[in-house]
């Protein structure tokens, strides 16, 4: 199978019977289940863009717009202070590089107008240093989506359609339908209900996926039911990367769902949407790409509860997520402030403080989990850890009030990434001052120390690293992931960390295990309340969940080709 090209198809190259169906919805079968197929996709497209943080929340998106331009105007100034301690020509704690880089700024900021309407900086009498910029905690950097583009990988085709703005959540709701759990008349009649101003978006939107083979048709939806019978009650999938997936008897619950398409990074099936089970509730911890995923969004069925990080914990700004996730469709969006929780029979979903993976110092909302389940508790620490100030879950006391309320937790997922940066390569560094671009701040600094104090702390009986991959699907260029195809890259990365391997040794005297995840391991509670890790082998593999309902690819037919 070739990786996906990009190639956008012209009007001219086009199906030419695109616009010559009378009635798509005779196409197939009224009782069979249509859905899209794992290897073709849906983004979303905006009028206008939002500015350099997309539903970035508590500042005016013009006044963000003016501190990110002084920061690209300070950029090449920065990167020659930097290339001078690398040659030699300047030490590296330079006691006067703070003063310089603030008093540059500051006069960059006063020789244009536009900047200083939103910047007040400069020296004052006493030496200190004067930069502030005015805060709204009712604006945010919202997007308004007038268009879509659907991907299929396997054709390596690409269509545009536009739409009128106010059918956008329509336009995701229908594209949560289509994951292979909904017959023909079902959709149907979804599409009839959806109004006279959105029936025509919508029926164009399913005369594209099907010129452009991207709909599957199948006689029966059993993919639910073979999860089901797949997995036990309280087990705990990794689904890659930051993705878990929490059995609670007959229902499961998503977190941080980035999952990728067949072929859109690697040419490998992978696990997309429509090979999960329906979750009860989709659980997202905080503002990372990699754990607020649009695309993967976008696929979800849109009258799923989603619980995102409350505004209530901001301290200054925060990430709008109810504006992001009403514009995809969703209709329950819940925001669960620190310390609330999301009830279930027999126990709940705690939403836990989140600290750390800041190096400017933002201190947006974000929220770990713990998974209390009739006397089993799991913990979702994910990529949290200590703050530039040393600030964490284990300094605040927050571990030890979930024991002393809940209990031992059996369990704990978090990251071991040991990642640090200088501030002025973070994508936040036009909000931090500007003396401070040339300090380092933690990215998610998660020292083996760390870690085993936090296991230590949460009296756990497994240690899960995750969160940095574990899939061969995932792209394996970006910092925080590895691969097993690219051990060198890896090595470069990691050459000056302490080892990950090593926190086993710190584990082992507190009688806690340890063990570094690959997709589709299962976590399965044992009966002295430890874990035991099953692997899933062939019966979760996304290319026999697609042939539990379909059989084999269209593409495998015609070309003989071999996973």
């Amino acid at each position: 199978m070739r990786p996906y090209v990009n190639s956008v198809l012209t009007a001219e190259n086009a199906p030419s019977n695109l616009h010559l169906m009378s009635n798509i919805w005779n196409s197939w079968g009224r009782d069979h289940y249509l859905g899209l197929y794992p290897w073709t996709w849906i983004q979303f497209e905006s009028a206008d863009l939002p500015g350099p943080y997309p539903f970035f929340g508590g500042v005016d998106p013009e006044v963000v717009a003016s501190l990110q331009k002084a920061h690209h105007l300070m950029q090449s100034a920065i990167d020659t202070a930097i290339s001078d301690v690398f040659a030699h020509r300047g030490p590296l704690d330079d006691p006067d590089r703070r003063r310089r880089l603030e008093d540059a700024y500051a006069e960059l900021v006063q020789s244009r107008p536009h900047l200083r309407a939103h910047i007040r900086c400069g020296r004052r009498q006493d030496g200190t240093f004067q930069w502030e910029y005015p805060l709204d905690p009712g604006k945010s950097a919202t997007m308004t989506y007038i268009g879509l583009r659907g991907f299929n990988a396997a054709t390596q085709q690409v269509f545009p359609l536009r739409f009128n703005s106010a059918t956008a959540a329509a336009m995701g709701k229908f594209l949560g339908l289509l994951d292979g759990t909904h017959t023909v008349t079902e959709l149907q009649t979804a599409v009839e209900k959806s109004g006279p101003g959105i029936v025509g978006d919508l029926t164009r939107l399913l005369e594209n996926l099907k010129s452009y083979d991207c709909l599957g048709v199948a006689q029966r939806s059993s993919i639910c039911t073979h999860w089901l019978g797949s997995t036990q009650d309280r087990d705990v999938i990794h689904l890659g990367h930051a993705a878990l997936l929490y059995r609670q008897q007959g229902q499961f619950f998503l977190f941080d769902p980035w999952l990728m398409p067949w072929f859109a990074e690697m040419p490998v099936p992978s696990l997309w949407g429509s090979l999960l089970p329906r979750p009860a509730a989709i659980f997202l911890t905080h503002d990372h790409d990699d754990h607020v995923d649009p695309r993967t969004l976008l696929s979800m069925a849109k009258d799923i509860p989603i619980i995102a990080p409350s505004r209530k914990n901001r301290r200054k700004l925060y990430y709008d997520y109810p504006a992001l996730l009403r514009e995809l469709g969703f209709t329950r969006v819940i925001e669960l402030a620190h310390g609330e929780t999301f009830p279930f029979e027999g126990g709940s979903i705690v939403s836990v403080p989140f600290f750390g993976e800041d190096p400017c110092d933002i201190e947006m909302p974000r929220n770990c989990y713990l998974i209390a389940d009739r006397g089993r508790n799991t913990l979702v620490h994910v990529d949290s850890g200590p703050t530039n100030a040393g600030r964490s879950a284990l300094t605040e006391g927050v571990i030890d009030d979930l024991v002393k309320q809940y209990g031992p937790i059996a369990t704990v997922f978090a990251s071991q990434q040991q990642l640090q940066e200088l501030r002025t390569y973070a994508v936040h560094a036009c909000l931090s001052p500007p003396g401070q671009w040339l300090e380092v701040g933690e990215d998610g600094f998660l020292t083996n120390s760390y870690l085993a104090q936090l296991a230590s702390a949460a009296k756990a009986r497994l240690f899960v690293s995750y969160a940095t991959g574990g899939a061969d699907w995932y792209p394996d260029h970006l910092s925080f992931m590895f691969s097993r195809r690219n051990p060198a890259r890896t090595a470069l990365l990691t050459a000056h960390w302490e080892r990950p391997e090593a926190l086993k040794e710190k584990l082992a005297p507190t009688g806690c295990g340890y063990h570094y995840t690959r997709a589709l391991d299962i976590f399965r509670p044992t009966p002295d309340g430890g874990t035991t890790v099953v692997s899933a082998g062939e019966t979760l593999f996304p290319l026999n969940l697609y042939r539990l309902d379909h059989g084999d690819p269209p593409f495998l037919k015609r070309k003989g080709d071999r996973f």
